[in-house]
């Protein structure tokens, strides 16, 4: 019956005789270890072996499958490091057992099953470690870990858990680090929050100007009194802390600015009560030039020069402008502007106007035509640090506060054998003369957020030139989009600067009646020509000379920019008069000798007698002593400016407060690495810290379940893809939203280097914050191999090595696009990081060097060498190498390759830096 259950079964059957005789001849042979010897079966057909081998059980085998035959793994008791061979002897080595179906199941999805024989060894379990020899499993100790297949207890970190039978470390002594390092940020945060609210909160503190009885109120009253003619009060204040609370400014004469026989004198006119205004507002000018404040800061700037005086004078003559395309922009140009006039250059759209005072500045190279700087012939460009160019946009650091941003141009600019308490000094006077005291500690802000209003912006943006102690300065537009008030104080200013001697030169766009008259002189262009040049009080008498007519209760720039673009036939008088194109008006200065009368005017209108002597001495000085003055002004130039250190030292200081000022943004940043490294170690928290499984070695290596060979080098490309994600777009804006900064800071003599270095040691802190923390949390949750030190150290430089990627990027691109290929960017060097497809696959390709640029392959191979390594003795690395292709046991030469990628990454982007745009940084 047995037998035919059997059959029907499917498994062989023997007769009683036959399977007793086999069961003998197993017993002993398997007791002496000698199955290969069985040589009586030799003759034996396969059905009948297999009859024979069933009929066996587990204590003749030593196999518990039925059926199934032991392999002999060595012929002596051989126990490899990391295993666990109780039952083996010498008489009995490890032998192999075919597996249950459920074990196969469980190999092939690299796990470890049960012992499938009595003689089989065993890979050391986790929480456990097994001595050399293997006849010992003993529990992990407590402050140490064991991993599967540990012949040793492996030490935890210093102040990490590992409890006894622990199989990883789970270290917190960095978490504390990082937690420490947070609260410590936030306090700091906190208090700066807590002395900024206090500075705001203090009682305001006046300059001298500031100091009144009248306050604010009687500016306002002066101002409307002046306009609908009523008369003024006696007691007038120079100064108010209300934004922009200032005075309306008088012509240059009292010369009637009607055409004449038009003038209505009920409405055009001004009245004997108003002239005695206008009086009274020259005599708070010059209160105001003769104010404690002013004169600290006019002897704080004599300090920094070491001519005979102040300004420049610039003569230029045929002054021509060519583009590449051949497009004529200036012509014929020819002029001259003595140190301490104040100008204004008018015109219509496309006049030339800015490209004049380009040419004027050294920043455009000039087609043809000659410039001269206190009459000696130079390269103006050289004379940068001595001018200083204020442009049409606020270009301010809108995280710093007023004294910030006047304070950084100041320490960069002036001379570097000032101490530091000199340079708080004149920047102290310079912000009462701008009357900016009691908003110096406000920050600037932005268009989006501002914090003080337009025209204090726009004091803050000329104040960084002042700071400078500018002989010429330029301004672009200086008065646009400001109001009334906001721009008379400009105004004012701009006149107040002229009268220390500083060459002052404005384009102005159709500006208001008070500002016109404000200027000195005048130099209108049309179409790259000039069509006058001299005093504003005589280009009304000029224009009138030629047949046109100033209507009255109208703005006179504005007619003069109708009649200079060609419309000016409406305000001809009578029929039969001469052609009012541009043509004409060109032919009609150049025909009227205008040039004399021009260099004469010039050398003799000034803003009051004494200024024109002064004028007229210095300008004889210079002509007989140019060489005297070419050597004082090396000397001024070879003075100015920090030295590098102190520049790059300034740079690094003022990106570092910009980044405090930015708190949300930088802790926002700090967490997105963070919660990266949570993404990444939640990915692999399943495995135990279980990242690597090979081959076993010989002879154990028929016990081997499926490899896992892709663990850590996922780790690796996770990794590399979320800190790419993470740190891109910081990375770009570090240098992507202060370009026009950095063009407006080379542009005045500013070290290049220094500022890129400064903002380069800047993000240090950044760097190693948010590695920090992805780091942290990808350890806790991940428990990989690696000593958190050297994860740490990959992981720094992987971040170091984005952030170049992204600087080369935002020096590129607009900031527009910039952060979403600052991103693509480092996903695909990511890709490209040996792990699909594998590094074997590459090279198979023949180019693996492309691969071998990117940072990603340094940084996987450096994960895939302190994961695998530390395994060798357990596993087959060698073949796990070759399979993968990847080369273990050079983590130094990977971080350090990332350390060098990045800085090539830096050295792309500075060259990229200078290169581009530079037009933009002469």
């Amino acid at each position: 019956m047995a037998s035919q259950a059997a059959q029907v079964s499917g498994t062989p059957t023997l007769d009683a005789t036959e399977a007793s005789a086999l069961r003998v001849a197993f017993s002993s042979a398997t007791a002496l270890g000698e199955l290969s010897n069985l040589t009586q079966f030799s003759n034996m057909s396969t059905k009948a072996f297999d009859l024979a081998a069933y009929s066996l059980n587990s204590t003749q085998t030593g196999c518990y499958r039925p059926g199934a035959l032991p392999v002999a793994l060595a012929q002596n008791d051989t126990c490899l490091l990391g295993w666990y061979c109780p039952a083996s002897s010498d008489s009995f080595p490890p032998q192999y057992c075919p597996p249950f179906e459920q074990c196969t199941v469980i190999r092939s999805t690299k796990g470890t099953c049960n012992v499938q024989g009595v003689l089989e060894p065993h890979i050391c379990a986790d929480g456990f470690y097994c001595p050399p020899g293997g006849k010992q499993q003993v529990v992990c100790p407590k402050g140490t870990f064991c991993p599967s297949g540990s012949y040793q207890p492996l030490k935890c970190s210093f102040g990490a858990i590992c409890a006894q039978g622990s199989k990883r470390q789970i270290v917190t002594v960095p978490l504390g680090i990082m937690v420490a390092i947070d609260i410590a940020l936030a306090i700091i945060v906190f208090v700066g929050f807590a002395i900024s609210k206090w500075r705001k909160s203090r009682p305001k503190q006046y300059t001298t100007l500031d100091q009144n009885d009248g306050g604010g109120d009687d500016i306002e009253l002066l101002a409307a009194q002046s306009v609908v003619g009523k008369s003024a009060s006696p007691r007038l204040s120079v100064s108010t802390p209300r934004e922009d609370a200032i005075k309306p400014l008088r012509p240059s004469s009292t010369h009637t600015r009607r055409a004449s026989g038009m003038v209505d004198n009920m409405d055009g006119a001004m009245d004997d009560d108003n002239l005695s205004q206008f009086d009274d507002l020259e005599a708070i000018e010059d209160d105001f030039h003769n104010s404690p404040d002013m004169q600290r800061f006019i002897r704080s700037m004599s300090k920094t020069i070491e001519t005979n005086s102040i300004g420049l004078s610039f003569d230029f003559e045929n002054l021509s402008f060519e583009t590449r395309g051949g497009k004529k922009i200036l012509q014929d140009i020819t002029g001259t502007m003595p140190r301490g006039s104040c100008w204004g250059v008018m015109g219509g759209s496309g006049a030339g106007k800015s490209t004049f005072v380009n040419v004027l500045m050294g920043k455009m190279s000039a087609t043809s035509g000659s410039i001269k700087i206190n009459g000696w012939s130079k390269d103006m460009h050289k004379y940068k640090k001595l001018i200083g160019y204020v442009p049409q946009d606020d270009v301010l650091f809108p995280e710093l506060t007023v004294r910030e941003n006047i304070l950084h141009s100041a320490r960069i600019r002036l001379p570097a054998s000032w101490r530091d308490g000199a340079i708080q000094d004149h920047v102290d006077s310079l912000i009462a003369c701008l009357q900016l005291t009691h908003v110096q500690h406000s920050r600037v802000g932005d268009a989006r957020a501002p914090v003080i209003s337009g025209g204090q912006r726009k004091r803050v943006n000329i104040g960084m030139e002042l700071a400078a102690a500018p002989m010429a300065i330029f301004l672009d537009e200086p008065t646009s989009g400001l109001d009334a008030t906001s721009a008379a104080t400009i105004m004012r200013l701009l006149k107040a600067i002229s009268r220390l001697g500083v060459t002052t030169i404005a384009i102005i766009h159709q500006p208001r009646e008070q500002i016109f008259y404000g200027f000195d002189q005048l130099l209108l262009l049309a179409q790259g020509r000039s069509v006058y040049s001299g005093a504003t009080e005589d280009v009304q008498q000029y224009f009138e000379g030629l047949g046109f007519a100033f209507p009255q209760r109208s703005n006179p720039a504005d007619t003069l920019i109708d009649i200079i673009t060609g419309d000016g036939a409406q305000y001809t008088l009578g029929a039969g008069r001469r052609e009012t194109d541009v043509r004409t008006l060109i032919d009609e200065w150049k025909s009227r000798g205008q040039y004399g009368m021009h260099f004469q005017k010039h050398l003799t209108v000034s803003i009051d007698g004494s200024q024109a002597k002064r004028n007229r001495r210095t300008s004889n000085q210079s002509i007989n002593s140019t060489v005297e003055q070419e050597e004082s002004l090396r000397r001024t130039m070879k003075a100015r400016g920090a030295t590098w250190p102190a520049q790059v030292f300034y740079c690094w200081k003022r990106a570092m407060t910009q980044q405090v000022r930015n708190a949300t943004s930088f802790f926002f940043e700090i967490g997105v690495g963070g919660l990266a490294g949570v993404i990444i170690g939640l990915s692999a928290f399943a495995a135990n810290g279980h990242l690597f499984q090979g081959v076993y070695h010989l002879p154990f290596t028929m016990l081997s379940s499926a490899v896992d060979y892709n663990s850590t080098p996922q780790i690796g490309l996770l990794g590399a893809m979320a800190i790419g994600l993470a740190a891109s777009a910081p990375g770009f804006w570090v240098f992507g939203e202060e370009k026009m900064m950095y063009y407006r800071e080379t542009a005045s003599g500013h070290s290049r280097s220094a500022y890129y270095l400064g903002k380069l040691l800047s993000t240090l802190v950044r760097i190693a914050l948010s590695s920090l923390h992805f780091t942290v949390f990808l350890g806790v949750l991940a428990t990989p191999l690696i000593s958190f030190p050297k994860m740490y150290a990959a992981n720094l430089l992987y971040f170091w090595c984005i952030y170049g990627l992204a600087s080369v990027v935002s020096m590129l691109v607009k900031r527009e696009d910039g952060p979403l290929i600052a991103v693509l960017a480092s996903l695909v060097i990511g890709v490209l990081g040996g792990v699909a497809p594998p590094l074997s696959k590459v090279k198979m390709w023949h180019i693996e060097w492309l691969w071998r640029m990117s940072p990603g392959v340094w940084f996987t191979e450096s994960y895939v060498t302190e994961n695998w390594t530390p395994m060798g003795y357990l596993y087959q690395t060698d073949l796990a190498s070759k399979t993968i292709g990847f080369t273990l046991g050079q983590f130094g030469s990977d971080v350090g390759i990332l350390f060098l990628i990045g800085c090539v990454y830096r050295v792309i982007a500075y060259l990229a830096l200078i290169m581009v745009n530079r037009d933009k940084q002469r």
